[in-house]
């Protein structure tokens, strides 16, 4: 190598700035950063209400949009709106409108990741219901005999 000092010194600085960007980074624990923390209840009964669609947009019609093509899975933010409010934002998208000139079209999106931890506890109802009828079974069966 020609100037193996310069490289030397390049990586050194690369490292030391590394370095100093780690040693400014603030870790905050995760018990102050999440407030007004509660379980999520009645989550079979909010699924329930809940219609899952498959559809496709339209793509010829909104192709400024640059939607994805093809079947999609997922719901209409109408349906979930009233069960899952947080869970539903609105979307704006900038588009061309001319030679200078740019339009938004804004529309309801549902955040469909949000609804793990929902199932997740709908999940776990669900299993303590029935660990609760195994429980009752069983007891039905040793009177029968």
């Amino acid at each position: 190598m020609k100037y193996p000092l310069v490289f030397k010194g390049s990586v050194l600085g690369l490292l030391l700035s590394a370095c100093a960007v780690t040693a400014n980074a603030q870790k905050i624990e995760e018990q102050e950063l999440k407030v007004n923390i509660d379980k999520i209840a009645n989550s079979t009964q909010q699924l329930k209400k809940l219609e899952p669609v498959t559809f496709k947009y339209d793509t010829k019609k909104y192709n400024y949009l640059k939607l994805p093509a093809g079947q999609q899975y997922g719901f209409l933010a109408s349906n979930i709106q009233p069960e899952f409010p947080a869970m539903v934002y609105e979307s704006a998208k900038s588009y061309p409108a001319g030679k200078s000139d740019s339009k938004i079209a804004r529309y309801n999106e549902v955040q469909t990741e949000n609804l793990i931890p929902v199932l997740v506890a709908a999940i776990k109802e669900q299993q303590a219901e029935i660990e609760l009828l195994k429980k009752e079974v069983s007891l039905l069966k040793e009177k029968s005999k």
